[in-house]
């Protein structure tokens, strides 16, 4: 006897579909969490191999024009200011609204300048080159304007940054390769990189910076979002592992 699908009640055939295809979950990273993050979605698909779990990583501004344009299921920017212009605009609902882990921007020169640099002001009489983060597309970006500005160095500056990146990990790409000398960038990134000096500021510059999680006000998938945002502050501690506060 052969099977035939409408042999089986309606809401039986809503189940096997269900079951077959599964849930799909779009999460907008922030760039610089790509490491844990991809740990984390391993183990949750691990715990749950019938949801699917895409990731896009790049800048937090880059990442909140796809939310402008209605792509995502959750926001996972490295700045809560990003979070907040997203809550602003509707596109997070705020009661979704978590704090994952804290990371601290922190400036680092290769070693053959270090003992030049003490502090931001000595930059400004060394002759090194100075890469950024844009600061309208990357957290640390904005978070390296801010900084900046407060010192009173963001224009002298200037004709020091001989790149701007969207993303903190071009950043890193840049250092290792020696093509600039000094950067702003978080601190658990430092730790990849061999030959530097990392100097930190004192705490009336700057403070730690929350990293938030939110799911879309649009998401088609609402419950499978939030129970990866659950699994998600469930394991903090692998973003401990790799250095967040």
């Amino acid at each position: 006897m052969g099977f035939s699908l409408r042999s089986l009640p309606l809401l039986a055939v809503i189940l096997l579909l269900f079951s077959c295809g599964g849930e799909k979950i779009t999460s907008l990273t922030a760039a610089g969490l790509k490491e844990p993050f991809l740990r984390v979605v391993e183990l949750y698909k691990e715990k749950n191999p019938h949801r699917e779990v895409d990731v896009v990583f790049a800048g937090s501004g880059s990442l909140l024009v796809k939310l402008e344009n209605r792509l995502g299921d959750l926001y996972i920017p490295a700045s809560y200011s990003y979070m907040e212009e997203a809550v602003k605009k509707g596109l997070i609902d705020p009661k979704t609204v978590k704090i994952l882990a804290y990371h601290e921007p922190v400036l680092v020169v290769r070693k053959p300048y270090a003992g030049q640099i003490k502090d931001l002001k000595d930059l400004l009489k060394a002759d090194l080159r100075i890469g950024i983060a844009d600061p309208r597309e990357a957290a640390i970006g904005r978070v390296t304007y801010q900084i900046l500005k407060k010192a009173g160095l963001w224009e002298p500056l200037q004709p020091k940054i001989v790149v701007k990146t969207p993303t903190v990990n071009q950043l890193l790409l840049y250092l290792k390769s020696g093509q600039i000398d000094a950067a702003i960038i978080w601190e658990e990134l430092s730790k990849k990189l061999p030959n530097v000096e990392v100097i930190k500021f004192p705490p009336q510059l700057v403070e730690r910076e929350p990293i938030p999680v939110g799911v879309t006000t649009f998401t088609k998938n609402r419950e499978a979002a939030l129970q990866f945002e659950k699994f998600l502050l469930e394991h903090r501690e692998i973003f401990r592992n790799f250095g967040f506060h």
